[in-house]
């Protein structure tokens, strides 16, 4: 009885909160107020001086590339170099923004869609959680605006471009994603971070860069996903307060603004890896990266 009377007192407490039903209130939990913020409503100051510190260190790094190059062509004779080749997106990976001054918070206007944007969640809509995170952060940076139906047909047109060029779509690395986005989208103003720190994650979205992030899904502990949750799942962070990133979550309709603590999302972060074939936890062998779009 007393467990009774308890249950109905915390029922008419929730009841007498205004315009706000239970189901309301529990989704209140999950999602962030930040206010939607872009490039153009950013403290200005503090990002403009952190993409112009990002494009001089890349314009050193250029420079001092050449010099050396050139130095080496002149004192050394040789036929063919054993040295390994680094490319451009490995040197680029190595860069990394300024972390000082970051504003407190960020909420980039990365429009939603979930994976399912009409609710089907039958194949592929059900392993399309790659292609809807890419698309999400693709029309952000190119400022592109398209109705749900758009959306579903280039999510579906991405699909079987997968399956012509990987044989697969289920579960995308996030070197194929990079890849999906360099050759069949054309974008090239991309790059792969490993092992990323929470304030290098800041310092992208404050330059107004979303970010496309693989995990182990089960990890994250969404309580809107069905059962346990996917082995393998990938959305967009968009922004971050005090406590938490913000993201663009596809794999629930109620994904908009989702919200994760810092410390469960850096776990969770794990590129796909073949062991989750057999065996779910095989997944935790991913690799911690993530894919950045700079916004041009």
């Amino acid at each position: 009885m007393r467990i009774f009377s308890l249950s109905l007192a915390v029922l008419l407490m929730l009841s007498t909160l205004p315009g706000c039903s239970y189901s309301e209130w529990k989704a209140s939990q999950y999602k962030s107020d930040v206010e939607v913020t872009s490039t153009l409503d950013l403290p200005g100051d503090e990002i403009l001086e952190a993409q112009e510190e990002l494009a001089a260190e890349r314009e050193l790094e250029s420079a001092s590339q050449e010099e050396e190059s050139a130095d080496f062509e002149e004192n050394v004779d040789f036929e063919q170099s054993d040295v390994e080749t680094t490319s451009t997106l490995e040197i680029e990976a190595e860069i990394k923004p300024p972390t000082d001054n970051l504003p407190a918070q960020i909420n980039l206007d990365v429009t939603f869609y979930s994976q399912a944007p009409f609710g089907d969640w039958g194949m592929p809509y059900q392993e399309a959680c790659e292609e809807a995170s890419l698309l999400l952060a693709y029309n952000y940076v190119m400022e592109r605006s398209v109705t749900a139906e758009e959306f579903e047909q280039e999510l579906l047109d991405m699909v079987a471009w997968e399956v012509t060029m990987f044989g697969q779509y289920e579960h995308t690395t996030i070197e194929q994603t990079a890849r999906i986005l360099n050759e069949y989208l054309e974008y090239g103003e991309w790059e792969i971070l490993t092992n990323p720190s929470e304030e290098e994650l800041k310092s992208h979205l404050a330059a107004g860069n979303p970010i496309v992030a693989p995990f182990a899904g089960r990890y994250l502990g969404n309580p809107y996903f069905t059962g346990l949750g996917p082995v393998y799942h990938m959305l967009v962070i968009r922004g971050y307060d005090d406590t938490h990133f913000i993201t663009n979550d596809v794999g629930t309709r109620h994904g908009e603004n989702f919200i994760y603590e810092y410390n469960i999302l850096m776990n969770a972060l794990h590129d796909w890896h073949d062991d989750a074939k057999t065996d779910d936890e095989g997944i935790l062998m991913g690799s911690k990266q993530v894919l950045i779009l700079r916004k041009l």
